[in-house]
């Protein structure tokens, strides 16, 4: 039977009655691959780091890994305070899911919330040979409806540390995610891999009543009531068990990175050690050592750490959210996980002390320079360049989300895809669709005059990172001087002292109030035809480029307050893919622009299967009986 909460555990760390086997002390180490009985080596033979382009080439395994996932609401108290959470298979996080680079997997999703549909969006995958099944409601399929069942199949096209959750609405911040393995080749030699660190915030409401917060005239920003690490911490010193991981002295362990956060910018280090980071993202990059990595929601970083020597020793590892980065309450920063060497006494807590940049305020990625992609691959010029300022106003009845004057929401009924196929490409104004053509090249400059950080997630490839910045002058950002100005409420960049106050950083209370300010009616309009409206929009980037020849690539990039971040990526993926900013709020809020890539390959070439089609009528047949409360954007 399925624990209620993480159980007693054993001298304060979890053990086998937890609600995920995950920083467990009885959690298996991984593997350097899956392997069949008759197999003497991984499946990916010759292919490797540094000469093979995953992006164009992969092996074919002729394997599929299959997956059966009940999603259920119940009652759980993973810090020891009852909630109503998502569970998958009984289990937060939700299990995890592997497979080899190559393979195919199968995942067989069966809805039973009650009054919510739900899909299954696997973070990074590129969809390649599959963009119907990037479990994205209203644009790649309708929502798997209640007590309906739908199965994925894709193959897993990149290889690294990822995660998978829902992209209904924000029902992943209530315990819809858990962690994806794809085992691949590697660069650096390690002994031991140690597995997934899912580092999460966590709320103790259900995430439709902080949305429904989210979406009134006047921002409740909800603060976080507790970080987690692999589901697992105490809250209030109520001795809910911690994660543990298991070390061996002297060896070398790959740790799994992975922040499914809702909102949170999160800090990870280790007592006393360095780490070696060797993947951001789906993207093996030339190794550099640090003693904290910082991820934004959506991010995950690689790591290997060289255990000490000594078997008896034990430390602390520290899952910190900075205050100034990410709202939360007091006492609800930092999570712990402890980390023991085979021989060390696990009745007692490590007594380790924090290193110098464990508790860092700085919300930003490490610098571009430090992030050299281990495969080299040039930008072209691009064919588009974009300019694409955020602003968070008022619309008449909630406070939404613009990127270029544009704000999304999307219709369940009506899957964008499903049209494109269909040759409809005249989408609804609200949807915020752009069609990019056959261009083989976009950049986008994408500048944040206000005072929130928005990690930004383009799905179905990876992008170059050229630049980032400052960008603090609302002047220089919007056409004839039109924007705010140092009297308005989110004009500029705040300093990280009000920053602090602003998220929560020094406050006691449950709830903070944002003002926003309505933008100017005559405001110059992004033009929507084949003037991309470069010429609308002032630009903060000077065009420069950070290694111009290796930029870093990922998927998703922090962009911090008062800046900019410029991307670039080859439109090689024919499809309709979201870029967004993965904080579950503000994409409620509509924070979501829409490329339309190669529609005319989509309209003659595009075999979507009848499955797809059927997630609509099943939809239609419950919503015709049901009414769905739909709180915001709908992602």
């Amino acid at each position: 039977m399925r624990a209620f909460d993480n159980g007693l555990g054993v001298n304060g760390f979890a053990g086998d009655d937890s609600l995920s086997p995950l920083g467990s002390l009885h959690a298996p180490y991984l593997p350097k691959c899956i392997m069949e009985s008759t197999d003497t080596e991984c499946p990916w033979g010759a292919f490797d780091v540094t000469n093979t382009n995953q992006l164009t080439t992969r092996p074919e395994t002729n394997v599929t890994r299959y997956y059966d996932f009940n999603i259920t609401r119940e009652t759980v108290a993973p810090d020891g305070v009852e909630v109503q959470l998502l569970l998958v298979n009984g289990e937060f996080p939700g299990p995890l899911m592997e497979a080899n680079w190559g393979d195919w997997l199968e995942v067989t999703v069966h809805n039973n919330i009650p009054e919510e549909g739900s899909t299954l969006h696997m973070h990074g995958i590129l969809q390649q040979e599959t963009p119907w099944m990037d479990g994205v409601p209203g644009i790649s399929q309708c929502p798997i409806a209640p007590y309906g069942t739908f199965t994925y199949r894709f193959k897993p096209d990149l290889y690294g540390a990822s995660w998978w959750h829902s992209h209904w609405e924000g029902q992943y911040v209530s315990g819809m995610s858990g962690p994806l393995v794809v085992y691949g080749p590697t660069h650096v030699d390690y002994d031991i891999d140690v597995g997934p660190v899912f580092v999460t915030d966590y709320f103790h409401d259900y995430y439709t009543s902080i949305a429904a917060g989210f979406m009134e005239n006047v921002i409740d920003v909800t603060l976080s009531d507790n970080n987690l690490i692999n589901g697992k911490n105490s809250y209030d010193s109520n001795g809910a068990p911690l994660a543990a991981f298991n070390f061996q002295s002297g060896k070398v362990h790959r740790l799994r990175l992975v922040n499914g956060a809702a909102f949170a910018v999160e800090k990870i280090s280790i007592d006393g050690l360095n780490m070696s980071v060797i993947a951001n993202d789906f993207v093996p990059i030339v190794p550099y050592s640090t003693d904290v990595v910082t991820l934004s929601p959506g991010q995950r970083t690689d790591v290997l750490v060289q255990a000490t020597d000594d078997s008896t020793d034990s430390r602390w590892l520290r899952v910190y959210k900075p205050p100034n980065c990410s709202p939360g309450k007091e006492g609800s920063y930092l999570a712990l996980a402890a980390i023991f060497n085979e021989g060390a006494d696990r009745t007692k807590a490590p007594t380790t002390e924090a290193g110098p940049n464990a508790y860092s305020a700085y919300c930003g990625n490490d610098p571009l320079s430090l992030t050299a992609p281990a495969l080299t691959l040039t930008p072209p010029e691009p064919d588009v360049t974009e300019i694409l300022p955020i602003e968070l106003r008022p619309n008449g009845t909630s406070n939404l989300w613009y990127m270029a004057n544009r704000t999304f929401r999307v219709d369940y009924n009506d899957p964008m895809l499903l049209n494109a196929k269909k040759g409809d490409l005249d989408f609804p104004h609200i949807q915020n669709v752009h069609d990019y053509g056959s261009n083989a090249s976009l950049r986008f400059i994408i500048q944040n005059t206000g005072f929130q950080p928005h990690p930004m997630h383009l799905h179905g490839h990876n992008f170059w990172v050229l630049q980032e910045g400052a960008c603090t002058d609302n002047e220089t950002v919007f056409p004839r001087g039109q924007g705010r100005h140092g009297d308005g409420e989110i004009g500029h960049m705040r300093s990280p002292s009000q920053m602090s106050n602003l998220f929560g950083g020094r406050h006691h209370h449950h709830k903070l109030e944002l003002a926003v300010t309505p933008v100017e009616e005559h405001m110059v309009r992004r033009s929507d035809g084949l003037n991309f409206g470069s010429s609308d929009y002032g630009s903060c980037w000077d065009g420069s480029i950070v290694n111009p020849t290796n930029p870093q690539r990922r998927d998703v990039q922090m962009l911090l307050p008062g800046s900019y971040i410029v991307i670039q990526w080859m439109q090689d993926n024919p499809g309709l893919w979201p870029l967004h900013c993965h904080i579950a709020w503000h994409l409620t809020a509509g924070f979501n622009w829409m490329i339309l890539e190669r529609p005319d390959d989509i309209i003659s070439g595009m075999p979507i299967p009848d499955a797809v089609a059927q997630t609509c009528t099943d939809w239609n047949a419950w919503t015709s009986n049901h009414i769905v409360e739909q709180t915001g954007a709908g992602l």
